[in-house]
C-alpha cells in the first residue's frame, strides 16, 4: 500500500523561506565552462548554514517573488509542447518548489516513458538508504593456505591503477594488490601461507541474471550497459575512456586485472610466492582473514557522475545495492522494487509509477512528470541535507555533464539544472530552474514519438525549459 502525501502544517512557510535561501547556494555556483562573462550582483546575505557564494549573472532567489499564474504559464507552454508532429505525445508538469504546487500539467499525472529521468528516483532512493557518505569496500580474503578471494563490494568504478583523485578509478587495485602482496609475505614467513596460491572470484553479492530481459539486445551491443556485477573496472568499460567498450565479464575482466597486479607486487624472487594462472569462482565462507580492501568514492560523488554523464551501469548497480542495504536478494527486480517502494514511502507521488529497472534503459517503465518534477520538489525541500544535495548532482545547462551542450544560451546557461533523457522514440528533460522573478521551478517534460528516431523533439524540450527560465508569467 502507497503511503499517503504528508500535510504540510503551520512550518511550511518557514520551511519555504528556508528552501529559497538554501537554493540561492545552488543557483550561485559559477559556471567555469564555456565564455560568457558573468555580469556583477551583489549577492544576498547567506544564513549561516550556507557558505558565501560569489556573484554570478544570476539573480537571487526572493521567497516573496510572485509564483507563476498558471493560465500565462499554460499560454505559453502550451503552444511550445503543441509544435511536435500530432502522432507524438508530450506530457509535462511543473511545480513551485516553495510551495509545493503543481503550477502547470499536460496530461502530468499520466505515466509515460522516462529514459534516464529516471536516474533522479534512483538517485533519491540510494541517498536516503545508504548516505551520501556511503563507500563501496573491495577486499581481498585468505581463505585457506592456498585460497586467496577477492570479494566484490560494489564499486564498479574500480581503477586499475594506483588510487586515483577521480570518481571513476578512485580505489585502484595496483593499491590493492600492493596492500595485499605484504600481508602475503608476512603470512608466508609466518607459515600461514604456503609457495602455491590461486585467486577465486567472489561476485556473489548480487544474485539473479546480470541482464534484465527487459533490456533490447541492442543496448548491450552498443555498449549502453553489460552485464551488471558488484565489482568492476570503470562501470564494465575496457579502460578510463568514457567511450571506452563495455567487457563481457566486468567481474571477471576486475579479477584478472588485479592477479595480474598481484603477481607483479609479489615480485619473482625463489622465496614469492606464486599465483596460479586460473581464476574461478567462488565464496570467502565466514572464517576468510582480510589482507587488504580499497575503498571507493562515496555515494554522493559517484551519484553526480552517475547524472552527469547518464551512466547506466552505475545507476543498476546503485539499484542493487539499495535492495541488498535493506536485507533483499540482490537482483534487478528486487533493485526496481526497492527504488519504487522508497518513491512512496518518501510521500513522492507515484500513483502510476512502476519500474522495471533503476536506469531507464527498459522500455516497459512507466514514470509521470508529476512524479518526477514532485521528487526533485521533495529533495529540494527535505531536511536531509544530504537530499537537498541532489540539487548539485544534476548536469548544467551549457557547462557539464549531458548539458553541456544544451541551453547553452545566455538566459538558460549555469541556470538550468536537470538530467536529460534518450530512447528511440523518447526524450525527456526532467530539472530544477529559476525564473526571471527569482521563483525556483521544478519540472518533467516528456515526448513519445513513432519515427524510430533517438531523443526526438529535444530541441521542443529545451524551449520549454528556456521559456521557464525567463519567464514573468504574469
Amino acid at each position: 500500500m502507497k503511503r499517503a502525501r504528508p500535510r504540510w502544517g503551520t512550518w511550511s512557510l518557514a520551511l519555504a523561506i528556508g528552501v529559497a535561501l538554501g537554493l540561492v547556494a545552488l543557483f550561485l555556483i559559477p559556471v567555469v565552462a564555456g565564455t560568457a562573462t558573468p555580469q556583477a550582483v551583489e549577492p544576498p546575505p547567506a544564513p549561516p548554514v550556507v557558505s558565501p557564494a560569489s556573484p554570478t549573472a544570476l539573480p537571487p532567489l526572493d521567497p516573496e517573488a510572485p509564483q507563476p499564474e498558471t493560465g500565462v504559464l499554460g499560454t505559453r507552454l502550451d503552444g511550445i509542447l503543441s509544435s511536435v508532429e500530432p502522432d507524438s505525445t508530450v506530457s509535462a508538469s511543473v511545480i513551485d518548489i516553495a510551495t509545493g504546487n503543481e503550477v502547470y500539467s499536460r496530461s502530468g499525472a499520466q505515466a509515460g516513458i522516462p529514459a534516464s529521468s529516471l536516474k533522479i528516483l534512483t538517485a533519491i532512493a540510494a541517498t536516503d538508504v545508504l548516505g551520501e557518505d556511503h563507500r563501496f569496500t573491495t577486499k581481498v580474503l585468505l581463505k585457506d593456505p592456498q585460497t586467496l578471494v577477492l570479494v566484490g563490494g560494489g564499486d564498479v568504478l574500480l581503477g586499475s591503477g594506483k588510487d586515483s583523485t577521480a570518481v571513476s578509478g578512485r580505489a585502484g587495485l595496483e593499491t590493492l594488490a600492493a596492500e595485499a602482496a605484504k600481508e602475503i609475505h608476512k603470512a608466508r614467513a609466518d607459515g600461514r601461507l604456503g609457495p602455491e596460491m590461486s585467486l577465486e572470484l567472489d561476485d556473489s553479492l548480487f544474485t539473479g541474471p546480470g541482464l534484465n530481459p527487459a533490456w533490447d539486445e541492442s543496448l548491450v551491443t552498443t555498449n549502453n550497459i553489460a552485464v551488471v556485477a558488484p565489482l568492476a573496472l570503470y562501470g564494465a568499460r575496457a579502460d578510463a575512456g568514457p567511450k571506452a567498450p563495455r567487457v563481457k565479464d566486468p567481474a571477471m575482466s576486475a579479477a584478472t586485472s588485479f592477479a595480474k597486479s598481484l603477481r607483479t607486487a609479489l615480485g619473482n624472487g625463489s622465496d614469492a610466492p606464486r599465483l596460479s594462472a586460473d581464476i574461478a569462482r567462488g565464496q570467502a565462507g565466514d572464517g576468510a582473514t582480510e589482507l587488504a580492501s580499497v575503498s571507493s568514492a562515496t555515494l554522493g560523488e559517484q551519484i553526480r557522475f552517475m547524472l552527469e554523464v547518464s551512466d547506466n551501469y552505475v545507476a543498476e548497480t546503485l539499484g542493487r545495492l539499495t535492495t541488498v542495504a535493506q536485507g533483499n536478494p540482490g537482483d534487478y527486480l528486487h533493485g526496481a522494487q526497492a527504488v519504487q517502494q522508497k518513491t512512496a514511502d518518501l510521500g513522492i507521488r507515484s500513483e502510476s509509477l512502476e519500474l522495471v529497472d533503476t536506469s531507464g534503459l527498459a522500455d516497459g517503465n512507466r514514470v509521470s512528470p508529476q512524479t518526477l518534477a514532485d521528487a526533485l520538489k521533495f529533495a529540494a525541500t527535505s531536511n536531509h541535507a544530504a537530499l537537498r544535495d541532489l540539487s548539485y548532482q544534476l548536469p548544467v545547462a551549457g557547462a557539464t555533464g549531458t548539458l553541456g551542450a544544451r541551453l547553452n544560451a545566455a538566459d538558460t546557461r549555469g541556470i538550468v539544472r536537470a538530467k536529460t533523457g534518450s530512447l528511440v522514440d523518447v526524450s525527456s528533460l526532467t530539472g530544477i530552474t529559476v525564473t526571471r522573478d527569482g521563483r525556483a521551478l521544478a519540472f518533467s517534460f516528456m515526448v513519445h514519438s513513432h519515427h524510430g528516431e533517438l531523443a526526438p523533439h529535444k530541441d521542443t524540450l529545451d524551449a520549454a525549459a528556456t521559456y521557464l527560465t525567463g519567464c514573468g508569467c504574469r
